[in-house]
């Protein structure tokens, strides 16, 4: 008695541990939900008026503000004028001479102190770095004489390409952005970023960070010149000085007095490609120093953009596992069909939804058998097929083994009850001739 009094104690016990691992289990779990609050906040934005941030290898964006309204573009207008010279002169192996037009009133009406000169010969990829790095406006205008022999018709060439590529927000004046007749949204500036950013050559020219006009008829000696982009070369700024100013790889500035300031950037970091776009910005005053906003705008969003990794599964990736009808254990692997990937937070749960259908008793590799969803906290859903990795069917010999080891489990009982029962009539038998 007192052994089973011991065992019930023991028992007990153990039931109390378990309760109190369980305990300290779900307080983990709590914990780790508060974790989660702890996560980087959506940036602020307290100097950007239009702003769009978008990961491109997941299709998502991440953050919109105004980003169907429309903005002056000033200088980010020379993204385009890009193209159209870039789809002309695919090389860039053109050299050409500054019209005096270009730097006449009516087509260019401000210059800086150090500019081309009318009559002076160039190559177009010098003008082109010109135009894109420092944001030359008498390259911009040289540019569309080159391309379309008239300014104005090369304007028409812009509008044309606008709308080619569904930017529907979008109108220019000119080539170089200096007129506030010029519109564009964040949303069609990410439409063009991206357009761009395909080509190699553009890439290149708005990944450099500086450069020169080299000597020429007009010129004694070179002119070098810095990107006007600080989120990508700070320069000792502390203003901009962030970690992550080496996966900025372009791509365009803009600003005047309607537009405000602008920025379209791109960032490359592991398998991820972020754009963003922030129009309308305005400077603020720290301390003795003027900080312009479209720099700690875009680096706000950027910074934050680096707190998310994508999650998913690549098409023919195991994703789950199922029975055949009748199975006694998992036997058939589960893949992706297509590509499914979102967006997760650092410190939030992925958490993908397995849904099947009812499973036969034989399946053939790629048979659908389910669906994966995967759902991301900007609303997007992602969904698949869960196909068979390979033929599977429900094997008979578990069964077999199951039904033979019962009987086996039957004949020995018996064997064992007869054995009891002869022991039993043994005992009574010399319990009788004792007596």
């Amino acid at each position: 008695m007192n052994r089973r009094k011991r065992l019930l104690a023991a028992l007990a016990c153990a039931a109390l541990a378990c309760a109190a691992l369980l305990c300290a289990c779900t307080a983990g779990l709590a914990q780790g939900g508060e974790a989660d609050a702890q996560a980087p906040g959506v940036p602020e934005l307290t100097h950007a008026g239009m702003a769009l941030l978008y990961e491109e290898s997941t299709d998502t964006i991440l953050y919109a503000r105004d980003e169907a309204k429309k903005n002056a573009p000033a200088s980010m207008t020379k993204v385009m004028t890009a193209i159209l010279v870039l789809e002309y002169d695919p090389e860039l192996s053109g050299e050409t001479v500054v019209p005096p037009e270009a730097l006449e009133s009516e087509y260019c009406w401000w210059v800086d102190t150090d500019h081309l000169e009318a009559g002076e010969e160039v190559s177009v990829l010098n003008l082109m770095k010109y135009l894109l790095i420092p944001s030359g406006n008498e390259a911009a205008a040289t540019l569309a004489f080159y391309v379309a022999g008239d300014y104005y018709a090369f304007v028409d060439m812009m509008n044309a390409k606008a709308a080619e590529l569904g930017m529907t927000e979008t109108y220019y004046a000119d080539p170089h952005g200096l007129s506030s007749e010029s519109t564009v949204s964040a949303r069609d500036m990410l439409i063009l970023s991206r357009y761009a950013m395909q080509n190699e050559t553009f890439r290149s020219i708005v990944g450099m960070k500086q450069g020169f006009l080299p000597v020429s008829n007009m010129r004694n000696s070179a002119y070098y010149y810095s990107t006007t982009n600080r989120v990508m070369d700070p320069r000792g700024n502390e203003a901009y000085q962030w970690p992550y100013a080496d996966e900025i790889v372009g791509i365009k500035t803009g600003s005047t007095g309607s537009a405000g300031y602008n920025l379209s950037c791109c960032m490359e970091t592991g398998e991820l490609t972020f754009y963003s776009v922030v129009m309308h910005c305005v400077p603020a005053r720290v301390g003795s120093d003027l900080v312009y906003g479209h720099y700690t705008s875009s680096i706000e969003l950027l910074t934050w953009a680096h707190s998310f990794h994508k999650q998913g599964f690549a098409a023919g990736a195991p994703a789950a596992t199922a029975r055949t009808k009748g199975s006694l254990a998992a036997n058939v692997e589960l893949v992706a069909e297509e590509d499914a990937y979102i967006l997760v937070q650092e410190g939030k749960a992925f958490e993908p939804e397995i849904a099947l259908g009812e499973i036969a008793d034989a399946v053939k590799r790629g048979e659908a058998l389910g669906t994966l969803t995967l759902r991301d906290e900007f609303g997007n859903v992602r969904q698949t097929a869960l196909v068979a990795a390979a033929d599977a069917q429900t094997s008979l010999l578990p069964a077999a083994l199951l039904i033979g080891g019962g009987a086996l489990a039957a004949a020995a009982a018996a064997v064992f009850a007869v054995r009891a029962m002869k022991g039993k009539r043994a005992r009574a038998s010399q319990e009788a001739e004792e007596a």
